[in-house]
């Protein structure tokens, strides 16, 4: 979980979306507009939650990661319970994030790579962390695929972990352990503490 909660933290650093079509931007400059919109956001982050959360749903496919995550569960449930899965899984990372933000205010990122082909992209950043006594390196490689006129973000890796990967593990072993049911109150208590 620990693992889950630095994700999340070093994730708001790079995020945000201006109104301006990205046609001719490539993954790299797209990634760092979108940081140079968030740092203002996270100056007074409590007072701007609603304009990083329009932000985040902006730059991340939600319907991609709930089912990526979901994994060989995704086919075996009904329209309605992936809806109610995708709308939990969303509010607790949007909860998530809104409560790490404070986390991120003393971070520098570098971005160190960028490999394109076609309509995919993987951008490696270094995020370095200075709130501690150390400063703490942290590698960040985002996957993201070409949707339109833009890029998104549709994984993330900290440290070569996948976020996605991350989720499916957990979620499938909740699923064969105490079943669906049992998984998605779990999901809910979490949200509503």
């Amino acid at each position: 979980m620990r693992l889950f909660k630095t994700i999340l933290a070093i994730f708001t650093l790079t995020i945000g979306i201006s109104g301006t079509a990205f046609a001719a931007v490539g993954p790299t400059e797209y990634l760092k507009s979108l940081d140079s919109e968030m740092k203002p956001l996270l100056v007074k982050a409590e007072q701007n939650k609603t304009k990083i959360l329009k932000i985040v749903k902006k730059m991340l496919d939600f319907d991609r990661l709930c089912k990526d995550s979901l994994g060989k569960h995704w086919e075996t449930r009904t329209a309605e319970q992936q809806t109610d899965f995708s709308k939990t899984l969303t509010a607790l990372i949007e909860k998530n994030i809104l409560q790490r933000l404070k986390d991120t205010k003393s971070s520098e990122i570098v971005y160190e790579s960028e490999k394109v082909k076609g309509d995919k992209a993987t951008v490696v950043t270094i995020v370095t962390d200075n709130s501690g006594a150390r400063p703490v390196d942290v590698e960040i490689a985002y996957t993201m695929e070409k949707k339109g006129n833009k890029w998104i973000v549709v994984d993330m890796k900290t440290d070569g972990i996948s976020l996605v990967s991350n989720y499916r593990s957990q979620f499938n072993n909740l699923i064969e352990k105490e079943g669906w049911d049992q998984m998605m109150k779990k999901m809910k208590d979490k949200l509503a503490e």
